[in-house]
């Protein structure tokens, strides 16, 4: 299949009909949304238990060119059955398109666009130099800090999963790139060539926080990681009110005040996904404060 130079390709890797709703929600807002300058193919990937979405293709054929892809390799569970679908798609990539020098966007269920023009924006930033092999939202090191204790690494530094990759980026990568979790394997790779480009317009976001976000004008595509994903995605995609637009001057001291409570819960939560996910924000809140100040 030739491809524009400048063609990107938007992943939908699906497990469940839950996921399915999501999608038809997220592409209900995208019809909204003035046609991209970008050129958008829309890769939908069902896992190999499921058969691929007839509604999910009428959907998102209304707002490109589209291709339903069922995921072959028959490996589950969690986190083995996505990192599967992860290497199923990419691979169906560089082997199925001719070689472009746009991304190919992994786009789960629980990141939704914010802006009218995000496409455009991350192409823009996906060309803003020499096009690197990903693009996304980087993680530093997570660490928990303990009273009279080292501090423990939690986290070592990637680029969360949901990011932009070279199209011919299964190619590229080594096979020692496919040893577990994929985002925090590939990441190393991808560094160790110089070919990483962090990016502030895909970000983390909470239930609390994600109405204050929709107004962030750096921020273009939310991932609500650890959050309810139907109740994040409605919150993504409901318009601003008024009163919200006009409270966005107070936005500022939210901040410090939700990062105040933040690093009180962490004395207290000491174990398991709460704790890393709560530490893990932490260290993008002083990165991002230092990045600022620099």
């Amino acid at each position: 299949m030739q491809m524009p130079s400048n063609q990107h390709i938007v992943i939908l890797p699906y497990f469940c009909d839950d996921e399915i709703k999501r999608y038809l929600k997220i592409a209900d807002k995208l019809r909204t949304f003035p046609q991209p300058d970008a050129k958008v193919h829309y890769l939908l990937a069902s896992s190999p238990r499921r058969s691929p979405s007839d509604e999910l293709y009428a959907a998102y054929s209304e707002l490109g060119p589209c291709t339903s892809f069922q995921c072959p390799t028959q490996v589950f569970g969690y986190p083995a059955g996505p990192t599967a679908m992860y290497w199923d798609a990419m691979e169906f990539i560089a082997d199925n398109f001719s070689r472009s020098d746009g991304f190919s966007l992994w786009l789960e269920s629980d990141m939704a666009p914010i802006k009218p023009d995000w496409i455009d924006r991350l192409s823009n930033e996906w060309y803003s130099g020499q096009p690197p092999l990903m693009m996304g939202c980087y993680v530093p090191e997570v660490y928990k800090y303990r009273f009279f204790r080292q501090p423990k690494l939690l986290l070592h530094p990637h680029v969360n999963g949901g990011a932009c990759y070279a199209t011919d980026f299964a190619k590229r990568m080594p096979a020692q790139a496919r040893n577990g979790v994929f985002d925090m394997a590939v990441y190393q790779h991808a560094e160790m060539k110089d070919q990483v480009r962090p990016s502030r317009q895909i970000s983390f976001s909470t239930l609390g926080r994600v109405r204050r976000d929709l107004l962030n004008s750096d921020k273009v595509l939310l991932h609500g990681f650890m959050q309810d994903k139907d109740q994040f995605i409605d919150a993504c995609l409901k318009p601003l009110t008024q009163r919200e637009q006009n409270s966005a001057a107070w936005n500022p001291l939210h901040e410090r005040l939700e990062n105040l409570g933040r690093r009180v819960r962490v004395c207290f939560v000491r174990r398991g996904h709460r704790a890393m996910f709560e530490n893990m924000l932490l260290a993008k809140f002083r990165m991002e404060a230092q990045n600022r100040a620099a």
